[in-house]
């Protein structure tokens, strides 16, 4: 018997090439309709992922959870204290949370709390990395962003190496400061918080505009006092300050920046004078600005020196202290 082969005819043809230019159409003009993961979903799933992965070999069984609430404890005092949407891990290994907080505990009383899209939990070293859009906010009211943070429980520290945006909390003057910079550091043992390199931070300041760029930004949950160290440079209406460090100090009573004390060297020029000294003081509740520590001031014709000079109602009245005036 011999085998026909089918004909094709020119139904076939344009019933084929209708079949493929509906699911062309598809494709092309409306890709809405292919299910796309979010950004978030994809974090959480290579984070579940690597975390099954070592589960798998440990010999864990993975459970999955919702409302999540966990305790980490050393010492009998409490470390954090996490909550999230989501988690799955093992008790003995690694947990991935979705839309977490965790608050963090020095002595046994609240100092910051994190937040992020996605985190990571390990479950022997009670480590964490928390993942997108992460906030951390202490108790005094700073603020800092970043894209992750990592904590360690061994040294009870948190640090990231992205960029980092600070808020800091207002006072009496207005908004608080407005703050850029890389690599955070948090110290929950010392309630210290500090951006390490290329800081630049602004400000209003008795209604002038306040600038200043440092390598180093040095803020305390304790109070609201801040150090900026290295290459300091200070711009505060048409004065212009550079020092290796200033110290930024703060009333609890009036809840305000009270004074601005830069030391270890400060170079000093503004429209009708330049100077240098060892310490300035710029007390912004008096309007006065404090010169020490070999004090030199050019002023018009005019140079004045002195064990300290001082510059009285925004420099209009000075006061020299055991001066020479040449």
């Amino acid at each position: 018997m011999r085998l026909q082969t089918p004909k094709i005819n020119k139904y076939s043809i344009l019933f084929f090439l209708l079949v493929a230019f509906i699911f062309l159409e598809i494709i092309i003009m409306s890709p809405n309709l292919l299910e796309q993961t979010s950004d978030e979903e994809a974090a959480f799933e290579a984070t579940r992922l690597a975390a099954q992965n070592q589960e798998q070999k440990s010999g864990s069984i993975e459970q999955k959870l919702q409302g999540v609430h966990l305790v980490e404890n050393a010492e009998n005092e409490k470390g954090w204290e996490l909550f999230a949407h989501e988690a799955i891990g093992s008790a003995d290994s690694k947990w991935v949370v979705k839309e977490v907080k965790v608050h963090f505990f020095n002595e046994n009383k609240l100092s910051f709390t994190v937040t992020g899209d996605v985190g990571e939990v390990d479950g022997e070293t009670k480590d964490m990395v928390i993942r997108g859009n992460v906030t951390t906010t202490s108790t005094n009211g700073y603020f800092f962003n970043t894209d992750t943070l990592r904590y360690t429980a061994s040294n009870k520290m948190m640090s990231s190496q992205d960029k980092v945006i600070m808020r800091g909390p207002p006072d009496n003057h207005g908004e608080g400061f407005k703050l850029t910079g890389e690599k955070l550091q948090v110290d929950i043992a010392q309630n210290k918080m500090s951006i390490l390199e290329k800081v630049v931070a602004t400000k209003k300041i008795d209604g002038k505009d306040f600038k200043l760029t440092s390598v180093r930004a040095d803020f305390y949950n304790t109070n609201q006092e801040a150090t900026f160290s290295k290459d300091v440079r200070m711009n505060l209406g048409t004065m212009h300050l550079n020092a290796p460090v200033a110290h930024f100090k703060y009333s609890q009573a009036n809840k305000s920046l009270m004074r601005i004390l830069l030391q270890q060297g400060v170079q000093l020029s503004d429209e009708d004078k330049r100077g240098f000294s060892e310490e300035l003081e710029l007390n912004l509740l008096e309007n006065k600005m404090t010169m020490r520590g070999r004090p030199k001031v050019q002023q018009g014709e005019d140079e004045i020196s002195g064990e300290e000079i001082v510059f009285i109602d925004g420099g209009k009245k000075v006061k020299i202290n055991k001066s020479s005036k040449k």
